[in-house]
């Protein structure tokens, strides 16, 4: 008799999820990216390899999958978690709940090592950088005609006059949320001040969006003024859809890993390695540029136009060991400042 396994489908704003039963699948993978470029790189695999991999849970909150993986860790419906920064699967790691494997791809590809996990549980695929971004149309209303420069760093963000006109993405849900907290944490040099960063922040900040998009959409729709979201999805947004915003990477950025993992515990062994040596070829690198505009660790990838070179975006000095060990406590500490 076939097992059976559910196929969970998210759809934010308002946030409800619909759940069907299908039967189980030669991969069964759990991703944190945008649906389009899920599927695109899904489809691509099924053709090269004839397997039958279903994407169970889509939805851009790395956070809230991490929690399902979790809450799942007892019997795992699920073999691969795809997308999501490194801090996110590292944590997974420190748990116990993913599975080691290291790929001959990243050797094959001349990727580099720093993009791994160093104790092999999880592989970085692709990076993403922080924007700042606005809305036009209110700045120049609103903010500009009291001789107000363009928001160009973090710092920016503390400008009284934006009062109730900040949105960004919620560090509980999201891994870009954790990033931006501790973004702060690094280029200040302490926790505390990081902390207190995050605390006049707070006085600004109109919403926290369960999902990494969420402040391009409202931004872009007027429903407030500045924030802050991946610049590869923002830029991809505001080409296809011409979306009245500026973006804007500020010193002292933040980025990600983007990483996938194998879930400790799953049906698929087999097919999962075949699927993260999948990830470190040329074909998904390629989808994952041209769909969702995310920067690959490989090389010889072309880049969608309008994409700065990642090398020329200025980063603060990122520890994302230090992160991963203590997410549950910054999270815990940001929950009383945002009064979560």
């Amino acid at each position: 008799m076939k097992k059976k396994i559910f196929l969970v489908m998210f759809i934010l704003s308002p946030i409800f999820f619909l759940v069907f039963q299908i039967y189980a699948a030669d991969l069964v993978i759990y991703s944190a990216l945008d649906q389009e470029t899920s599927k695109e790189i899904i489809k691509t695999f099924v053709g090269q390899t004839h397997l039958d991999a279903k994407l169970a849970l889509q939805i851009e909150q790395a956070g809230t999958i991490a929690s399902r993986i979790r809450e799942e860790a007892k019997d795992p419906q699920a073999d691969i978690f795809m997308g999501g920064n490194s801090n996110i699967h590292t944590f997974l790691r420190l748990g116990g709940l993913l599975q080691k494997y290291r790929s001959y791809m990243v050797d094959e590809a001349m990727i580099d090592p720093k993009y791994m996990d160093p104790q092999g549980y999880w592989s970085g695929w692709y990076l993403g950088a922080i924007c700042i971004l606005y809305n036009t149309k209110r700045f120049n209303e609103e903010i500009a005609i009291n001789g107000i420069s363009r928001p160009s760093s973090w710092d920016d963000l503390l400008e009284p006059s934006y009062h109730g006109n900040v949105i960004i993405p919620n560090p509980i849900t999201t891994g870009i949320g954790v990033i931006i907290m501790a973004t702060q944490i690094f280029r200040a040099g302490d926790t505390d001040a990081g902390f207190n960063f995050m605390a006049c922040l707070n006085n600004n900040v109109r919403l926290y969006s369960r999902d990494s998009v969420g402040p391009i959409d409202l931004i872009s729709k007027g429903e407030a003024i500045v924030g802050s979201a991946w610049g590869h999805d923002a830029i991809a947004r505001k080409k296809r859809e011409n979306l009245p915003i500026e973006i804007i990477f500020p010193k002292d950025d933040g980025y990600e890993i983007g990483a996938a993992s194998i879930i400790k515990g799953c049906n698929n062994l087999a097919a999962a390695e075949k699927f993260i040596d999948f990830l470190l070829t040329r074909a998904p690198a390629e989808v994952n540029a041209k769909i969702g505009f995310r920067y690959p660790v490989r090389k010889g990838v072309i880049l969608p136009a309008g994409l700065p070179p990642f090398e020329d975006i200025s980063f603060v000095d990122y520890d994302h060991e230090l992160v991963a060990k203590n997410i549950d406590l910054w999270k815990k500490r940001w929950a009383k400042i945002a009064g979560y």
